[in-house]
């Protein structure tokens, strides 16, 4: 009986975990792209690839590359790819800032294996 109610407690722990695991484009991958991102990335301002990154709905647009988010495949989506030191094309982002932590390069890899949900 005490063996069948710790099991049944591990599992209420373990989905209560992982719910408050979800990440959002809101919460968690906005505040990443406009400290690193932006104001290179803004759809008022020219750059090569293309791509704007004002909001949720212009990165999931993607831009010269294809692209920016494929949901549930971080390693097919530019937005992670693009934040490794070898990206498949161009340079590793962000240039002539700081690089991202290896925690925000995780929060990025883990919100697109989520889905990319925008809230």
């Amino acid at each position: 009986m005490k063996k069948s109610l710790f099991l049944l407690l591990m599992v209420v722990f373990a989905v209560a975990a992982s719910a408050q695991k979800k990440l959002t484009y809101v919460k968690d991958v906005a505040p990443i792209i406009k400290s690193y991102c932006l104001p290179c990335h803004l759809a008022e301002n020219e750059n090569p690839s293309g791509l704007a990154l004002d909001n949720y709905e212009t990165l999931m647009a993607g831009g010269n590359h294809g692209n920016t988010v494929v949901a549930g495949k971080p390693k097919e989506s530019n937005l992670y790819l693009k934040l490794l030191p070898s990206p498949p094309f161009g340079k590793q982002m962000a240039r002539n800032k700081r690089k991202l932590t290896e925690e925000e390069v995780q929060i990025i890899f883990d919100w697109i294996q989520q889905g990319a949900k925008k809230e």
